[in-house]
């Protein structure tokens, strides 16, 4: 009876370890994802509440715009899903430069937002056609005033 409980503590202990393992290298692989560069403006949302907008130069010619109709002034961790059906969080589209426009689906999480600090985040979108687009971004606010109203 003892050589079997002992097995089976042993074998536990070796899926505790393996377990251990894989969340390591899972978290230094997202870690290592690539950051992007990116800017953070003040914006408006449809009904002319204050809202901001990042917008992420994924490649060369590519731009990923999020929008949120939300005051910049989140102190906690947060994350946004779109496509939004609520129509009252924002949205997500990257743009191409040559191509049209493309409704994102996916989420966007920021450490916290607030104005004149640096912004820093991760995204996990997919687009219309099905590639997936994801990595990190670090945004530096801009001069711009919103005109809401």
């Amino acid at each position: 009876m003892k050589t079997r409980s002992r097995f089976f503590q042993g074998i536990g202990l070796l899926i505790l370890l393996i377990s251990i393992a894989l969340f390591t290298f899972s978290a230094r692989d997202q870690s290592r994802a690539q950051v992007f560069p990116a800017t953070i403006n003040r914006d408006c949302a449809p009904w002319d509440g204050s809202a901001f907008t990042v917008s992420i130069r994924y490649e060369t010619i590519t731009t990923i715009i999020v929008s949120i109709w939300q005051s910049p002034d989140i102190n906690i961790p947060t994350t946004f899903t779109f496509p939004d059906d609520s129509g009252q969080v924002g949205f997500a589209y990257i743009l191409p430069e040559l191509d049209p426009l493309q409704q994102l689906t996916g989420k966007v999480f920021f450490t916290s937002v607030e104005s004149e600090f640096p912004v820093e985040g991760w995204f996990d979108f997919v687009t219309e056609a099905g590639q997936r687009i994801t990595g990190r971004f670090k945004a530096e606010w801009e001069n711009t005033v919103a005109m809401c109203g």
